[in-house]
């Protein structure tokens, strides 16, 4: 279903000017003669909204459609510019200087494109690229460089994004995986699969993932606790 008119920005709108007035809308909600619920909210109370506007934007994506992907966009913008609101007011920082963080990190981890160095040969260099730069920063700032696993990352998607940052994923068919007791590890084919199709390795994966699933609940194993102990196992 197309959005209402009133939704769609007039032909030409800058899209600095449509957030500035989203920014505008969200402090006049903010302010003392505002919205009560609006008022209310913190940091801490809007942590359900941030994740679940992210899954709705995702499941949008999954379908495909365009009207609820911008829509979902909005929603999930809406929230950070709702936590950029409420920290302005707290002194520390707001959305000017959220959107400028954002810029310079990517000036920054693309050299390829925004400085005079060669440009990266195909996604993988420029991938390679940006991690290097990201390394770099967390040294200087003294931090450590391994991959990042917020607590509320599911455990899957961190099992994969450790993986790629280490190289450690097991080559071969997912139906081999699921009948070794212990697979090794050894640096992954580039596409993943071994030399199997995509489209049969994505349902090879998929079939040994719910068996795996089946014989955790059988054996009374919470699967997600078990990947997130060792995807740590590997930090």
């Amino acid at each position: 279903m197309a959005a209402p008119a009133a939704e769609r920005a007039p032909a030409g709108t800058p899209a600095g000017e449509a957030v500035e007035r989203l920014v505008a809308v969200m402090a006049r909600l903010r302010s003392e003669d505002g919205c009560p619920w609006d008022r209310k909210q913190t940091w801490a109370s809007l942590r359900r909204y941030v994740l679940e506007e992210a899954h709705e934007l995702a499941a949008a994506i999954d379908e495909g459609d365009e009207d609820a992907v911008r829509e979902e966009c909005g929603d999930l913008l809406l929230e950070v510019v709702f936590l950029a609101q409420i920290a302005s007011e707290e002194g520390r920082f707001g959305m000017a200087e959220v959107a400028a963080g954002i810029s310079e990190k990517l000036v920054r981890r693309h050299p390829q494109v925004f400085r005079d160095t060669r440009r990266a040969a195909d996604a993988d260099e420029a991938l390679a690229t940006w991690e290097a730069v990201k390394a770099e920063e967390k040294r200087e700032r003294g931090g450590r460089s391994g991959p990042e696993l917020p607590p509320t990352l599911p455990a899957l998607v961190a099992a994969v994004k450790v993986a790629e940052r280490k190289a450690d994923a097991a080559d071969g068919s997912a139906e081999a995986a699921l009948a070794a007791p212990a697979p090794s590890e050894e640096a992954p084919n580039r596409n993943g699969a071994g030399s199997e199709e995509p489209e049969e390795f994505a349902a090879a994966f998929g079939e040994a993932l719910y068996r795996l699933a089946r014989r955790a609940a059988a054996a009374g194993v919470d699967p997600e606790a078990a990947l997130l102990a060792a995807v740590r196992r590997r930090l």
